[in-house]
C-alpha cells in the first residue's frame, strides 16, 4: 500500500504560482506523480507548467497497464514527456508572449517498491528514510556542472549567483533530453519530489527530519510551512509517497 500527498503553495515573494504537479493512483494502486516549475515571461512558465503537467497526465493514464514491465513503463513515460515538450515549444512558437518558455519536469511511477522516474532540469526527487534523504536525481543546472568540475564546492553552490540558472529544460527546444532511472523503495522509506522553492531552503538532515516524524498529508503541510519560514524565496511544491509501512 502506498500513501501519499502533495501540496504547492505561491510563497512569499511571487505573485504567480508557476508550479504545477499531479497526483494519482492507479488502477492496480501504483502512484502516478508528475512536478513541473515553470520558466519565462509574465505567464508563460505557469502556461508552462500546467499544459506540461495535462499533457503528460492524460498520455500517461491513458496508457498504462498493471503488466507493464519496467522497459515498457520507460518508454511510456519517455514518449509522454516528449509529446508534452512539442506541445510546450509549438505553443511558445506561436505566441510571442509566450516566447522561450519551458519547464523542469519530473514524471515518476511507484509500484511494487520501485520508482522509476524520468527529469529534466533542477527539481528533484529524494528517498527519505528514518535516519537521511538521498538525493536521486542529477540537477541539470550551472552550478552542478561547476560542482562537477571542481570549480566551486557544493556549500558554495547554494548561494552561487547563477544556482537558478538550468542547463535542460522542457518546452526551451524542438527535442528534449530527460535522465531516467529506477530505485528501490523498500518499506518504510518515501519518495519526495519539489521544486526548487524546497530545496533551495532546506537541506537533507532538514527534509529526512519531517517526513520521518509526519505521515505524508502533515508532511507535506510541514514541509511548505518550514520553507516559507526560511524566506519563501519562490513557488514551493511538495509531493511525498511513502510505500506503507512506518519507520
Amino acid at each position: 500500500m502506498l500513501n501519499f500527498a502533495g501540496k504547492t503553495d505561491v510563497g512569499r515573494h511571487r505573485e504567480v504560482n508557476q508550479d504545477c504537479f499531479y497526483l494519482r493512483e492507479l488502477s492496480d494502486g501504483a502512484v502516478l506523480a508528475i512536478l513541473c516549475d515553470g520558466m519565462g515571461g509574465q505567464n508563460g512558465g505557469q502556461v508552462a507548467s500546467e499544459n506540461a503537467v495535462r499533457s503528460m497526465a492524460q498520455r500517461i493514464v491513458r496508457d498504462y497497464r498493471k503488466d507493464y514491465s519496467a522497459n515498457s513503463i520507460r518508454h511510456m513515460l519517455s514518449t509522454a514527456m516528449a509529446a508534452a515538450n512539442s506541445e510546450v515549444y509549438a505553443m511558445s512558437k506561436k505566441n510571442r508572449e509566450l516566447s522561450g518558455m519551458g519547464t523542469t519536469a519530473i514524471a515518476a511511477l511507484v509500484r511494487d517498491g520501485m520508482v522509476y522516474l524520468l527529469h529534466v532540469g533542477d527539481s528533484r526527487v529524494y528517498l527519505v528514510n528514518g535516519e537521511s534523504a538521498r538525493q536521486l536525481t542529477r540537477d541539470h543546472s550551472v552550478v552542478q556542472m561547476l560542482v562537477e568540475r571542481g570549480e566551486i564546492t557544493s556549500e558554495e553552490a547554494k548561494y552561487h549567483p547563477e544556482r537558478h540558472f538550468i542547463t535542460r529544460a522542457l518546452g526551451v527546444r524542438e527535442a528534449v533530453e530527460a535522465d531516467y532511472q529506477e530505485e528501490s523503495v523498500p518499506a518504510g522509506n518515501c519518495v519526495l519530489l519539489c521544486s526548487d522553492g524546497l530545496s533551495n531552503h532546506l537541506d537533507e538532515e532538514d527534509i529526512a527530519g519531517i517526513v520521518h516524524s509526519h505521515d505524508p498529508a502533515e508532511g507535506v503541510e510541514e514541509l511548505v510551512e518550514r520553507a516559507n519560514i526560511m524566506g519563501g524565496t519562490d513557488n514551493i511544491t511538495v509531493v511525498l509517497i511513502e510505500n506503507s509501512a512506518r519507520f
